[in-house]
């Protein structure tokens, strides 16, 4: 019944859908009271700086822009692949091109930030290389099946992070030249196996993956911002991280991508996903902080 209601809903216009996510976002603020310890404890933590007016002007702006990327979620189980690339637009895809004629896959690193869903659904068509998406699946096997299919209408591939190692090591190196998505911003399973910093100033746990992966494959890490140009409409911009993982410190490239990551979001705060519960996780005693790479430390003082 779920997904056969959310089916009719995609069939919805967008200015029809963000009518209903105003409604649903004064419903979620105002009346249930939607995660709001977890939004609310988010801001506070990450902006210590701030008044409360601003943390609460900061939590209106969310609950907004999360109904809106919800329903705008809907309407990708039927959305052309036209419609979908006219509100998503990729800028800076020339940065592939010398990787994908040197045959080398690459690393896309992003977070929760926008609208990461209509960015998988139009990735494949602006970029050289075929493009892979690591997720994780759904509890519930009829609608994790139901995404998947949406998602992969215009050639994405889905592979679920279970799976993600074999895959690499098929495809990583081989003759077709792969971009892999990987969104590193969600919360680790296991604090004890994370890499920890300090991350709007709260000591964060992270997966290491993306670093992983790019030093053993010797991959190249792009990244890309999503910037919300009006309700409904994105750009991707597209940032060289590094092109030789392998000459840089230990933890130098989640670095870096975490230091963009906390950029867009100190920017406009209410774009990222402050209802996940991103530190649900204490650092157990022995697991060190880490503090920014040397080189990495100098690079931002000459800044």
């Amino acid at each position: 019944m779920t997904l056969l209601l959310l089916r009719i809903f995609s069939r919805l216009p967008f200015r029809a859908l963000h009518v209903i996510s105003g409604f649903v976002a004064r419903l979620a603020s105002d009346v249930v009271g939607y995660r709001r310890p977890v939004i609310r404890g988010n801001i506070e933590r990450s902006f210590p700086e701030r008044s409360k007016a601003e943390h609460r002007k900061i939590e209106r702006a969310y609950y907004l822009h999360f109904a809106d990327i919800t329903l705008e979620s809907i309407k990708n189980f039927c959305i052309t692949d036209a419609e979908a690339q006219s509100r998503m637009c990729h800028v800076g895809v020339e940065a592939f091109e010398p990787f994908f004629k040197a045959g080398r896959s690459v690393l896309i690193a992003g977070g929760h930030y926008n609208n990461w869903e209509l960015y998988a659904m139009t990735a494949n068509q602006n970029l050289p290389h075929d493009v892979m998406a690591v997720y994780k699946r759904l509890s519930d096997r009829a609608m994790d099946e139901a995404v998947r299919d949406s998602r992969q209408r215009f050639g994405l591939e889905m592979v679920r992070t279970v799976d993600a190692q074999a895959w690499m090591d098929a495809h990583a190196r081989g003759a077709r030249p792969k971009a892999v998505v990987m969104g590193f911003d969600q919360s680790p399973a296991d604090p004890v196996k994370s890499w920890w910093n300090q991350f709007l100033n709260q000591e964060t746990a992270w997966y290491f993956g993306l670093e992983k992966w790019a030093r053993m494959y010797d991959l190249p890490v792009l990244y890309g911002h999503i910037k919300k140009l009006s309700r409904g409409r994105y750009e991707t911009h597209y940032e060289l991280v590094t092109d030789a993982p392998n000459d840089l410190p230990d933890g130098a490239i989640l670095q870096r991508c975490i230091d963009l990551l906390e950029a867009d979001i100190r920017q406009i705060p209410h774009q990222w996903l402050w209802s996940h519960k991103r530190w649900k996780h204490e650092r157990p005693e022995a697991m060190p902080l880490n503090p920014r790479p040397e080189a990495e430390a100098k690079d931002v003082q000459h800044a």
